[in-house]
């Protein structure tokens, strides 16, 4: 039987080669469009899943409200002394373990040998306890016990100790202090969202106890770290949430009505925090992305069955005759079903297979169109498996059971009398399906060009200050301390225009803090740029009042400029020499200009917050060039000349701000070019199978054909005939369409700051694209069906 029923499918594939490489054709890249979907929620959903104790951690967040506008907001940052409080008054928490990743790259020396490193962390001596990171060398209860203790990678060892042994050795690093290395910690995983280079004991940072006494990191004000959280096993983490108003009213009272903490599942922190603020540069992923991902694989998938499922009940009626004869010669129902099945899971089986070479060698591409690093291997992973095993039961049933069920259905008698033909053709479901078709292919038109107008609008709405042409380096305290003396270098350039340096860097925002002014008298949440006297005029800050910082005024050194959601804030009519007071000094302050808004963190945020500017000789960590934009290399030449006369231990390294700002919207670029090609391939594929359905049609018309151009017909009245069913399928999956993606692009759009208004362009654009497609798809065999000599059509049927 199973023999008997080989020989026929490889029979009617070898009579039908055409149609059956469209079939082919369509199912291998659809399904290597699932495949890599597969792979890619897999890969994203592997992150932090090696920790034992996962299911007890928790991300301590907090719900900001401001306490000016009552806008609000998710943050991950929390202050010092919240996380090891918790742990010690409610038994519910069983460890706690606090998280300071290091604002800038920093410098670890070792005699001779020097590494610039990134992600340096502080971390709490109960790091090893809640985290599974491997402590290949050192004792993971004392290693990041006292102060000074230093734990490094074991690549960043290897690089600084080669094959010496590290331990107990000492080494130079943040703010130049000495640091005992008491452990090797195996290189961070690709999937973790936290990322380390060095961890370093948090009590380096305690005042009175280790040598940086860090203030801010250990009290109830500062709200820059990270504070994981480690649950006792029968602990309800609801229960415990609804504990902490009580928790901020005791503790924290000044902040009890504008902080709401709550825990975030430790599983759930890299791919459902796209809405939280300040994670602190921890990696993290979108669900959001996900899902658009997952969904538009499996609308290829359909797709791809739809061309088959079309294509083979459009042949239905040329396979009649065979289900005829077999039917007379005792076949029955089950047995015909069985082998029109049996037909599509051999077709899906073998694509899937040719799918699998495919993906082999298109991984390369796709890591680069993604983003991602990903492995052939992880094709064997159970998750990549299951799915391409799912897919081909599904896509096998999907494909098979309705042409399946149609041939079994054919009624001998009427068959081989060659009638019944109109009951057999399944117009009606094939219109059906092929509209759906063109619905998917506009929705995915449509989407792709709403994610480009978007990207494209947020990489060009202006931030309030001029980005171009802007230098950023970070600078440490070699250039710190002579920073006059660099800056007065650098500016010999004659296309280097101005310079500047400040604590906050671009792009990622800056500090807080609560003043009181002048006729008000509750606090007032602001940010705090501490820069030199050139700030405004390097970065293009427009001044909307009174005057920038003057250099060569000593009176300056103790005045602030605001800007106008300040005053907006204050409603002040005349802003200038109003008085400000810092609540951490108690010092009062003349405001001597205002500043129009700027986005200096990006488009973020809904509002631009409150800010106060004052100059602050010490403490900056990055150094700000306005260049001209002529002879780029040689000033970059110059730039880097100064560098080395001042900063001999490590190369120049810079970027450029707009740079920056564009790369704040990989994610959204990733997403565009990853839409579009699976939009280009759904077009393909819908065309694809509109060749073959159109190829089925004309051989069904072709004696009414040849009577019409006996008849006068003229070639394109053949064509548009032929053309105009399939433009009104066009027409109504365009009105299917359009509510369904307005509704899922409409929800994307939500989760911006700064959003365009939904186009209604897009929607056109779509609806012209697939008629243009679907034109040239049919109109290719339309012509040439109406060319075809009408008395060889007559003597033919």
């Amino acid at each position: 039987m199973i023999k008997n029923y080989l020989k026929i499918m490889l029979r009617n594939m070898l009579k039908h080669r055409a149609y059956l490489l469209i079939n082919i054709l369509g199912l291998v890249v659809a399904v290597s469009c699932s495949i890599f979907a597969i792979a890619f929620i897999a890969d994203e959903y592997a992150y932090d899943q090696f920790h034992s104790k996962k299911d007890r951690l928790y991300r301590l967040n907090k719900k900001n409200v401001s306490i000016n506008t009552g806008e609000s907001f998710l943050t991950a940052e929390t202050s010092g002394l919240m996380g090891p409080t918790l742990n010690a008054e409610y038994p519910e928490v069983e460890n706690v373990a606090r998280v300071m990743p290091w604002f800038d790259e920093t410098v670890i020396s070792y005699n001779d040998k020097k590494s610039k490193v990134g992600n340096l962390l502080f971390v709490d001596s109960t790091f090893f306890h809640l985290f599974d990171f491997k402590l290949l060398r050192g004792n993971p209860d004392k290693a990041l016990v006292a102060p000074s203790s230093i734990v490094l990678t074991e690549s960043l060892a290897k690089k600084l100790f080669g094959e010496e042994d590290p331990l107990g050795k000492m080494v130079t690093g943040l703010h130049e202090q000495e640091y005992f290395v008491t452990g090797i910690v195996e290189d961070a995983p690709v999937h973790s969202h936290i990322q380390y280079n060095v961890l370093m004991s948090w009590s380096t940072t305690v005042p009175g106890t280790g040598p940086l006494s860090y203030d801010w990191m250990n009290n109830w004000l500062g709200q820059t770290l990270i504070t994981y959280l480690l649950l006792d096993e029968k602990a309800d983490p609801r229960l415990l949430e609804k504990k902490f108003p009580d928790f901020m009213k005791s503790h924290f009272p000044e902040r009890a009505e504008s902080y709401f903490l709550y825990l975030q599942n430790f599983e759930d922190v890299y791919l459902y925090s796209s809405d939280i603020m300040y994670s602190r540069d921890t990696k993290s992923g979108s669900y959001a992305y996900v899902k658009i991902f997952g969904i538009t694989a499996l609308l290829i998938l359909l797709i791809a069955c739809i061309n088959y499922v079309n294509i083979n009940t459009a042949k239905a009626t040329k396979r009649a005759g065979e289900v005829g004869m077999r039917k007379v010669l005792g076949a029955n129902r089950k047995q015909l079903f069985t082998q029109f099945m049996s037909e599509s899971f051999l077709l899906t089986i073998i694509s899937s297979a040719i799918a699998f070479f495919v993906v082999d060698i298109t991984l390369p591409y796709f890591n680069a169109l993604t983003g991602k690093q990903m492995e052939i291997s992880l094709l064997l992973h159970p998750l990549v498996l299951t799915g391409v095993a799912g897919i081909v039961l599904v896509v096998g049933l999907l494909s098979g059971t309705y042409p399946a069920f149609v041939l079994s259905a054919f009624q001998p008698s009427e068959v081989l009398k060659n009638s019944g033909k109109s009951k057999l053709s399944g117009h009606m479901p094939r219109q059906v399906l092929t509209t759906l078709q063109f619905a998917i292919a506009i929705v995915l038109i449509a989407a792709t060009l709403l994610v480009y107008k978007q990207t494209n609008f947020l990489r060009n709405k202006p931030l309030g200050f001029d980005k171009e042409h802007v230098v950023v380096m970070n600078i440490d305290n070699a250039i710190e301390d002579k920073y006059h003396s660099f800056q007065h270098d650098l500016e010999q350039h004659p296309d280097i225009i101005a310079t500047s340096a400040c604590q906050a860097t671009i792009g990622s925002g800056t500090f807080g803090t609560t003043v009181l002014a002048e006729g008000r008298e509750d606090q007032i949440s602001v940010n705090i740029f501490r820069t030199d006297a050139n700030f405004i005029n390097t970065l293009g800050i427009e001044m909307a009042n009174g005057r920038q910082f003057n250099p060569l005024l000593a009176t300056d050194s103790n005045a602030l400029i605001i800007n106008e959601a300040f005053v907006k804030l204050m409603a002040w009519e005349e802003p200038l020499q109003k008085q400000i007071r810092f609540s951490s000094d108690g010092e009062q302050y003349p405001v001597i200009g205002v500043v129009k808004d700027f986005h200096f963190e990006g488009l973020s945020r809904n509002t631009i917050q409150p800010i106060v500017m004052y100059i602050h000789p010490r403490n900056f960590t990055n150094l700000t060039a306005r260049i001209s934009g002529n002879n780029i290399h040689e000033t970059l030449v110059h730039m880097e000349r100064v560098w080395n006369k001042y900063e001999g231990r490590f190369p120049f390294e810079y970027y450029f701000a707009d740079t920056w700002f564009d790369n704040k919207y990989k994610t959204e670029e990733q997403l565009l070019n990853t839409v579009t090609v699976f939009s280009v391939i759904s077009i393909l594929l819908a065309c694809l199978g509109l060749y073959g359905l159109t190829s089925f049609t004309i051989e069904q018309r072709t004696k009414e054909i040849g009577i019409r151009k006996v008849l006068g017909a003229t070639v394109s009245g053949i064509a548009v005939m032929i053309n105009r069913k399939f433009v009104l399928l066009v027409v109504v999956a365009f009105i299917v369409a359009t509510p369904v993606a307005w509704h899922f692009m409409n929800e994307w759009l939500n989760d911006f700051a700064y959003k365009i208004d939904m186009p209604f362009g897009v929607f056109g654009v779509a609806l012209a694209s697939t008629l243009v497609v679907t034109l040239l798809a049919v109109s290719i065999q339309a012509l040439k069906a109406a060319m075809m000599d009408p008395v060889k059509a007559l003597k033919n049927e």
